[in-house]
């Protein structure tokens, strides 16, 4: 398969480069020219500026959708130890993770506007996309919270100015600059031995240099999640056990839960560093690295079974009595879960500047290099202690990409922003049996192996137009072009090979907003636009094997997802320091990329149509200058509308989306004291397409569950601080698939030289 990525980089070095030089022969604005004055404000009303929304600094109240902002107060204020957590209390926003503040390589998931699965949300840091280009998940964890700036999320489908993946929205990570010479050391230990220390350090160079650097260790024992159930057969043929409990599936049958698979422990480390450089006082350039790693270690699992001798039991043919004998096969294997190591590197190079007044220019490099993002299996007939035999998929993956932007005034009532990008992801899966599943370094035999390679290029257009002083229109449009090729070859006998050549396609994403502002303190905004989802690598070319009897088969004739959006909402302030806004919406799915499954095959295809209808509400009050209280729910109600691939789908609610959403929260400072008490409550999603998976309380089920959280810090002096955070206060017991923690500790003192 021939490979562009030379081409590439060359392409957009010199776009880059440019860019640069396009600054210095740009002639300034006149005054006709220049962005109308903002309108002055009232002490009270005084907003928030966003930029993701428009791609320029935007007043939240003037922005074209209802954004969401996170800011370093707020994550300060709450027990975030990984981003995503602090989007969970957003109207409109379901974030759902494993328990215990663990790292996730694919299971944490955050979705806006009931648009299901992490790949339909465009996750970006900086401007920089963070979503992987293997299957589109987010590592949030490579992000420190501690160098956050704030979090700006933007619902609503927005690929007039993002291009594919932003089908949901988009969620852009906006990072601190250095500001002064500051050293932030800080140390962590909670339940399940949970250990923390974070380093942040920032300086001014000269002057004009400001650099970040920081460092983040974690570990964690983790807690018991993953209980080992298991179906009966009939008969009397095995050793009589006892210790077994009686339960169901998720699905109502009859199970039997027979042991767990022992701790989850793990380990993450995250190295940064940032550097910004102002080249003058109009323009700067800057220059980010980070680094991410991740592990596991697993304690030995526990069997429940006991022989007639008391001697634990967990492998062999057992037989137990339950209104008649009832018989399971049992191996090691059903107990045992194997690792999945991440290591990921991340670099951006940028440039920005003013021209004239109101005008600027942009340009901006990214790499992403994901050289170990693996995932094994203990294979049939393992065990604990001799290791045994497994199915090892080694899947490195990396990105390309690159932007430039110029934001100009084009006439009096007229603001353009255009741009062109471009990208290349590259994937590589290689499937090994292995001799030891417990080694993540293990080669082995390699049995299968794919590649794959996408390459796109955009180009976007907004004007943003003023057609009265309380009337703005902002329409635009984005064309992208892509391609894609690669193969899919069986080494082992069977062998066999198959080549897909290059295949292109291309879509038009359009977009048309009016914002009116009747008086100062309203806003009332409508929209209407396109966005698109081109499928993920490991959709094309993700072929996987991990058992003789299991296909995971990829499908390299998929065509992009399409969404059609509207929404109308308003935002209300008053003097009292009260903020409500109230915003309906639908999204109209087609193409939509559908899995389905049968006993020894997992396929994929274009085969399906939903309708989404929802509607947010979100009031926030402030108590003082330092405390704020809110509250807000979400109400989605998306269904599949056509499925001819499964027709028995239709009419049924779409996977993991919930129905019902709310949180509410009392935030701050005063005084010396900060903290958070906060409640969610999340409604009964599904993991199977017909929601036949009905029962809760069970493993595998994903519950209703309301749960509250809460921090305290105190200031014990103008360096140290030290704080108490409790999850899930009142104890709640239930699953989302396998079983949440209970209420867990943690405690932190952080220092400020």
């Amino acid at each position: 398969m021939p490979h562009h990525s030379e081409g590439i980089v060359k392409k957009l070095f010199l776009s880059f480069i440019a860019s640069v030089l396009l600054c210095f022969a740009l002639p300034g604005e006149t005054a006709a020219q220049q962005k109308p004055a903002a309108k002055p404000k009232d002490a009270q009303q005084l907003e928030e500026v966003v930029v993701t929304a428009t791609k320029t600094e935007k007043e939240t109240a003037d922005a074209p959708a209802t954004v969401s902002v996170v800011t370093s107060k707020d994550i300060e204020s709450m027990n975030v130890q990984s981003l995503d957590e602090a989007l969970t209390f957003l109207p409109g926003v379901y974030a759902t993770r494993r328990g215990g503040h663990e790292p996730s390589v694919m299971g944490t998931n955050v979705l806006l506007r009931g648009i299901p699965d992490y790949s339909r949300t465009l996750v970006l840091v900086d401007g920089q996309t963070l979503n992987d280009p293997y299957i589109g998940a987010v590592t949030w964890e490579s992000v420190p919270p501690e160098t956050v700036e704030r979090i700006e999320v933007v619902p609503g489908p927005f690929s007039s100015l993002y291009g594919g993946s932003a089908m949901g929205g988009v969620i852009n990570i906006i990072t601190k600059m250095p500001a002064k010479r500051e050293f932030l050391p800080k140390l962590g230990y909670g339940s399940f031995d949970t250990k923390s220390l974070g380093l942040l350090y920032q300086d001014r160079i000269l002057g004009r240099t400001g650099v970040i650097l920081g460092y983040g260790y974690k570990e964690s024992d983790g807690y018991i999640s993953d209980e080992v159930v298991l179906k009966a057969g009939a008969g009397s043929t095995g050793t009589r056990v006892s210790g077994w409990e009686r339960t169901t599936d998720s699905f109502g049958n009859t199970a039997y839960k027979v042991g767990d698979t022992g701790r989850r422990g793990w380990n993450s480390h995250t190295a940064s560093a940032k550097l910004v450089t102002e080249l003058s006082a109009d323009s700067r350039f800057s220059f980010t690295a980070s680094y991410f790693s991740y592990d596991k270690e697993w304690e030995r699992f526990n069997t429940y079974l006991k022989n007639a001798a008391g001697a634990a039991v967990s492998s062999g043919s057992v037989t137990f009595s339950d209104g008649g004998d009832k018989t399971i096969a049992l191996s090691e294997s059903n107990f045992l879960q194997g690792p999945n190591p991440k290591v990921m590197y991340r670099y951006s190079l940028g440039y920005d500047t003013k021209i004239g007044k109101a005008g600027s220019l942009k340009a901006q490099l990214g790499y992403i290099n994901i050289p170990i993002y693996d995932y094994i299996i203990p294979l049939s007939g393992a065990t604990y202690e001799k290791g045994g035999q497994g199915s090892r998929l080694h899947r490195p993956n990396s990105e390309l990409s690159g932007l430039v932007q110029a934001s100009l005034p084009a006439a009096e009532k007229h603001f353009v922003v255009a741009g062109v990008t471009a990208g290349q992801r590259e994937i590589e899966t290689f499937q090994y049996r292995i001799n030891d599943w417990r080694n993540a370094d293990e080669t082995g035999t390699t049995e299968n192996r794919t590649a794959g390679e996408d390459t796109s290029y955009g180009v976007f257009v907004q004007d943003e137009i003023y057609l009265t002083d309380r009337l703005t229109a902002y329409l635009g449009a984005r064309y992208d072009w892509w391609t894609t090729e690669g193969y899919i070859e069986q080494v082992k006998s069977p062998a066999y090979r198959n080549e897909y050549s290059a295949r292109s396609q291309s879509h038009v994403s359009p977009k048309a907003s009016l914002v009116y502002r009747p008086r100062e303190s309203t806003t009332l905004r409508t929209s209407f636009g396109q966005a698109f989802h081109p499928p993920v690598l490991r959709d094309t070319f993700g072929w996987w094997m991990p058992t003789a009897d299991l296909v995971y088969q990829p499908n390299p004739d998929l065509k992009p997802e399409v969404v059609t959006s509207w929404d109308a909402g308003v935002e209300q302030r008053f003097a009292t320091g009260t903020l409500v806004r109230a915003t309906y919406y639908e999204n109209r799915l087609k193409d939509l990329i559908y899995r389905t499954q049968t006993a020894t095959t997992q396929s994929i295809a274009n085969a399906g149509k939903a309708l989404v209808k929802g509607v947010e509400l979100e009031v926030r009050q402030k108590i003082n200058k330092g405390l704020s209280v809110f509250a807000n729910t979400t109400y989605n109600n998306a269904k599949i509308t056509d499925n001819p691939a499964k027709p028995s789908t239709e009419g049924k609610r779409m996977t993991r989306t919930p129905q019902n959403m709310f949180g509410v929260g009392l935030q701050g400072a005063e005084g010396p004291w900060s903290g958070a008490l906060t409640g969610q409550y999340v409604g009964k999603t599904y993991a199977n397409d017909e929601n036949l998976d009905t029962v809760n309380g069970v493993y595998g089920s994903y519950d209703p569950f309301f749960v509250m959280n809460a921090k305290l810090a105190y200031k014990v002096k103008e360096w140290v601080t030290a704080s108490l955070s409790i999850d899930n206060l009142l104890d709640r017991d239930y699953y989302q698939s396998s079983k949440a923690p209970g209420r867990s500790y943690f405690g932190e003192v952080s220092l400020r030289f």
